[in-house]
């Protein structure tokens, strides 16, 4: 399958679907490990983590328990990104194809 290296993302330009390109539907859990990694996960697979985000233990002192609630900004963050990308990706190709009609 091709690579779009300006979007980092595997394209699917053979494909009738429309959603070709885009990630399925996923659920995914925030969970804090035993030595207090913040883990993000498939909720359904059993594999590694998606992502893991470590403070360091000075860190961890000075937020205390707020570094789950900035565990998941980060996250949060990082997922806007992924979909800006995708529909940035989904615009160009509804735009960039030659119209079959004219008016």
């Amino acid at each position: 399958m091709p690579y779009d290296i300006d979007n980092e993302i595997e394209v699917d330009n053979d494909s009738r679907d429309q959603f070709a390109g885009f990630a399925k539907e996923t659920t995914l859990e925030l969970v804090e490990a035993a030595d207090g990694r913040l883990l993000l996960r498939d909720a359904e697979e059993e594999e590694a983590p998606l992502m893991t985000i470590d403070f360091s233990d000075k860190l961890r002192e000075i937020l205390g328990s707020d570094t789950q609630a900035i565990g998941q900004h980060m996250i949060h963050a990082a997922i806007q990104v992924i979909m800006q990308k995708q529909m940035s990706q989904w615009h160009a190709h509804v735009y960039d194809k030659e119209p079959t009609h004219y008016s």
